[in-house]
């Protein structure tokens, strides 16, 4: 009797092991909830143009943009993060952004996305103003590769084309040029679910976000230090595929390290919301004087 008496006790223990377990998650899953209940009734929606324009069916098709003297602060009673920012851009140029932390350089991205309204100043992409545009509209023709790679609960087909508008060889093709084929046909195709039991690396899943933005073509694209949390090698592949599919488009890269964006094509400087230097990067070397000058000999003592 006590070793059947000791076995449902064991028994006993880890049903109760398994009821503290499920109750935690539930309380978990709760409190998530919890925060998107409040998101859904205390956040402010996104306020936009009542009468906004429609551009024309190709655009952006050349891919100049234009900041003409935007200033852009996040809080009414806050500081500027923008302050006076004007530049142009030709067609498919290539643009590093640089500058210390703070200085300007993702709200940059922010404004030409409309995820903060400017307060000042005018944003354009081939003459077009963005202000008299939805930001559905702008965020549908322009790309973004984020810093932070964002995947969703499903396969690796509905990761990088969850409206299905591509066919499988375009994909394929795309993963190719983004050294991912070979990692997708080992982990099962483009029907490989991503999940507990799949792990990709931080790198990997920013390739992944560099498909999507290959397969969507867009003359504008814009690179938020996308290399920041990347390897070395990774790194590498990243630029060369920037390099080579993006090559007749307006990449704007903002930068985390200076080596990255040595061979853009101009350099933009920043430095307390404000563009400080805008010339290509041997120029700018050649100047001891230069912000730029100086920043490089930091990151490489």
């Amino acid at each position: 009797y006590l070793g059947l008496s000791l076995t449902y006790a064991l028994t006993l223990t880890n049903m109760l092991g398994g009821l503290v377990n499920a109750i935690a998650a539930t309380e978990c899953d709760m409190i998530s909830l919890e925060r998107v209940l409040g998101y859904v009734e205390n956040l402010e929606n996104e306020t936009d143009v009542e009468d906004s324009i429609s551009p024309p069916f190709a655009w952006p098709t050349n891919g100049i943009i234009q900041f003409s003297n935007v200033f852009l602060k996040y809080r009414h009673d806050g500081p500027m993060s923008l302050n006076g920012v004007s530049f142009e851009t030709t067609s498919s140029e290539k643009i590093g952004v640089i500058g210390r932390t703070g200085a300007g350089k993702s709200s940059l991205l922010a404004a030409l996305y409309k995820m903060c309204d400017i307060s000042n100043g005018a944003i354009f992409i081939d003459a077009v103003n963005l202000s008299k545009m939805s930001s559905r509209q702008i965020r549908n023709r322009l790309c973004v590769i984020p810093q932070d790679p964002f995947l969703f609960d499903g396969t690796i087909r509905e990761n990088i084309d969850p409206f299905k508008e591509y066919m499988d060889s375009n994909i394929w093709s795309a993963l190719q040029r983004c050294h991912l084929a070979a990692t997708v046909k080992r982990i099962g195709g483009l029907g490989c679910y991503i999940g507990e039991n799949i792990n990709l690396s931080v790198g990997e899943k920013q390739l992944l976000c560099l498909v999507r933005a290959i397969l969507k073509n867009s003359k504008v694209v814009c690179v938020d230090e996308a290399t920041a949390n990347v390897d070395e090698m990774t790194d590498r592949k990243i630029q060369e595929t920037i390099r080579t599919a993006f090559k007749h488009s307006t990449v704007i890269t903002i930068a985390h390290r200076i080596r990255t964006v040595m061979d853009s094509d101009r350099i933009l400087v920043m430095d307390n919301g404000k563009v400080v230097e805008f010339e290509s990067p041997n120029v700018l070397l050649e100047n001891k004087n230069s912000y730029f000058y100086n920043l490089v000999q930091q990151e490489f003592k």
